[in-house]
């Protein structure tokens, strides 16, 4: 074919109509399509009109109850706020009727809150007067406590000191009747040299304050004790003459009255005869010495009395502004907020020993110290001196029978000592006797009960100042006790809300309250003042440790407690409460300490004889993280175990 010159055209030809019918077709079945989707679109958007006519009919019929809806929320939510305005409103006049009987004034309008409390029942200026009420009722609680420890220790000077008088008394009347009775001939001349004798005793047993001056050191003790002693030799002395010879060298047929330079001889020469042995040695050298405790023991009572009157005048005067802020938040703030007295929140413990620890922080870090080895002292004096054989109460008691004892030792060695004294002032010059005729003698005693002894009194003293050793560290406890505070720190009154207290309980000492949570540490410049109180305490110690050695137990035990706090942040462990009773008004020697996180409520034990160590938020959540990971681990485990067992099965 494609040798055929004519048949090419009409190869072309039929190729060209193919083409053009193939076009065609196209052009057609485009047109065809064209139309379909025209038709398609306008089928939807007249379907999209329906529907928007249909919804528009449907929101007509439904929008008059869409508005009554919304006015019946609106209603009710006013409703509501209504309410709680109402009972707001009856709140703060509750606590109004509270505040005006502590004598606080209120507006009676409560439309401001006062910017530390945030609540609707105090305003800024109620705020202000109950800020310097809490702060006065936190001096209140120091001076009660304060001034019960001082009247204690200012009552037992007073009735030791009446006491020891009275056994004198007593022992004078004894010696007295002694001598009548027994020493009759003597009784006229030694009667006055008694009761002078006892005068110097009863004088020197009278505690006053010149014995203290210097606080127990220097020249006044010394010229007291040289006093009372040179008292003994001189009532000796004295007695010699007549004991010689109204006892000694009377004979029946020989009275008279001896002449005042044999007398005179006789007491020149008393130290070297020793007529009565070494009796008048051990009479001076015992009660001299019981009598000096005795004032020692009275003056550290007084002195330390003095020393906390001295400390109660500072209490005012040493708050800082961060202590009365966080005083009037915990005490004051739930009534603000509209908690009446009847339905407030207890305030949470470690808040509440977080503030007062770091209000009383000065005190007890100076004076805790100081004052726990002067108690100690005190201790000591009592059960080594004033308590013991040869202490001034058995002394008193002793000395009738003691000065007897010396008229019968000269009568023992009367032949020897005749002749010593004849060698030295020679045969006596007799004057005319001015007494009556001689009458024997009568061996007896008339009874003289003794007064009733004040054991039990000294054991209570003892037993209190012993619970008064850490005084202003535990001052707190009878703040934060379980009537007023909550021991769990779980929704209670943080100073802020009703919630969980998450802060650190930080334990008690100075160091430590520099990271008090509430009420940080701040120097004062009153310091120089509780410095010297200081001063004094050390100095009544210091008295009292010549014969009441000062003892390291207090200090070791001091720093076992502070090496055995828990860490976190400033340190801490548990709070334990101990509390004072104000019947007995006994001081407790418990421990208060603290720890905890910053995440999480601390608990608490109630337990008197030890504490719980807190457990840390932090140590919590690794133990959940290392909970978790062992989780998973085991999660792991078992779906390689299910994979293994399906691997055997296929």
């Amino acid at each position: 074919m494609s040798g055929n010159p004519f048949n090419q055209p009409l190869h072309l030809s039929l190729c060209l109509s193919l083409c053009l019918g193939l076009c065609l077709s196209l052009a057609v079945a485009k047109h065809l399509a064209a139309g379909i989707d025209a038709d398609g679109d306008n089928s939807l958007v007249h379907h999209q009109q329906q529907q928007h006519n249909l919804h528009q009919q449907h929101q007509h019929q439904h929008q008059p109850h869409q508005h009554q809806h919304s006015a019946a929320t609106h209603h009710r939510r006013r409703l509501q706020r209504d309410s709680r305005a109402k009972d707001l409103a009856q709140q703060c006049e509750s606590v109004k009727s509270y505040f005006e009987s502590i004598d606080i004034r209120s507006s009676g309008v409560f439309n401001e809150k006062g910017a530390t409390c945030g609540g609707s029942c105090c305003s800024n200026a109620t705020e202000l007067e109950l800020r310097h009420k809490a702060a006065g009722k936190f001096e209140q609680l120091l001076h009660h406590h304060t001034s019960s420890l001082r009247g204690i220790l200012e009552t037992t000077a007073s009735q030791f000191q009446n006491h020891v008088v009275e056994l004198a008394e007593q022992s004078e009347n004894k010696t007295l009747n002694v001598f009548s009775q027994v020493y009759r001939r003597m009784e006229p001349l030694s009667r006055m040299l008694i009761q002078q004798l006892y005068t110097e005793i009863i004088n020197h047993l009278k505690y006053t304050s010149n014995y203290s001056s210097n606080n127990g050191q220097g020249n006044s003790i010394l010229n007291s004790q040289s006093s009372l002693e040179s008292a003994l030799h001189k009532f000796f002395e004295n007695l010699f003459p007549v004991a010689y010879h109204q006892a000694v060298h009377l004979t029946k047929d020989n009275y008279g009255e001896l002449h005042d330079d044999y007398t005179n001889c006789l007491k020149h020469n008393y130290d070297d005869l020793q007529p009565f042995g070494q009796i008048p040695k051990e009479i001076q050298t015992n009660l001299v010495h019981s009598v000096h405790m005795s004032n020692i023991f009275m003056s550290a009572l007084l002195q330390s009395a003095k020393v906390l009157s001295e400390t109660d005048a500072l209490y005012g005067k040493q708050l800082t502004e961060t202590c009365k802020l966080h005083l009037l938040k915990m005490q004051y703030c739930p009534n603000c907020n509209g908690h009446t007295e009847h339905n407030r929140p207890k305030v949470c413990y470690s808040y509440c020993m977080n503030v007062m620890r770091g209000c009383s922080a000065q005190y007890s870090g100076l004076l805790d110290g100081p004052w726990a080895s002067v108690v100690e002292g005190l201790d000591n004096l009592v059960a080594g001196h004033i308590r013991s054989e040869s202490g001034i109460m058995n002394t008193i008691k002793q000395l009738d029978t003691k000065l007897s004892e010396a008229i019968m030792r000269a009568m023992e060695n009367g032949p020897e000592l005749e002749k010593k004294v004849k060698k030295t002032c020679g045969t006596p010059n007799l004057l005319p006797s001015l007494t009556a005729a001689e009458t024997q003698p009568l061996q007896q005693h008339v009874s003289i009960k003794w007064a009733m002894s004040p054991e039990a009194s000294i054991l209570h003293f003892l037993s209190t100042i012993q619970k008064s050793k850490d005084f202003f560290t535990n001052i707190v406890f009878n703040f934060c006790d379980e009537d007023y505070t909550q021991s769990s720190d779980h929704l209670c009154w943080t100073g802020d809300r009703v919630g969980d207290y998450t802060q650190l309980l930080i334990m008690p000492g100075e160091d430590r309250q520099r990271y008090n949570p509430e009420v940080p540490w701040e120097n004062q410049s009153q310091l120089t003042k509780l410095n010297e109180l200081v001063d004094k305490l050390q100095k009544i110690r210091k008295t009292i440790g010549v014969t009441a050695p000062v003892s390291n137990n207090h200090d070791i035990q001091s720093d076992m407690g502070h090496e055995g706090s828990g860490g976190g942040g400033g340190g801490g462990g548990v709070g334990v409460g101990g509390h004072i009773s104000d019947d007995e008004e006994e001081y407790s020697s418990m421990h208060g300490s603290g720890d905890g996180s910053g995440d999480g409520p601390i608990s608490h034990t109630d337990d008197p004889l030890g504490s719980t160590p807190n457990t840390f938020d932090g140590e919590s959540r690794d133990n959940s993280k290392g909970a978790s990971s062992a989780l998973t681990a085991t999660a792991t485990s078992l779906l390689l175990t299910l994979v293994t067992l399906y691997s055997s099965c296929s």
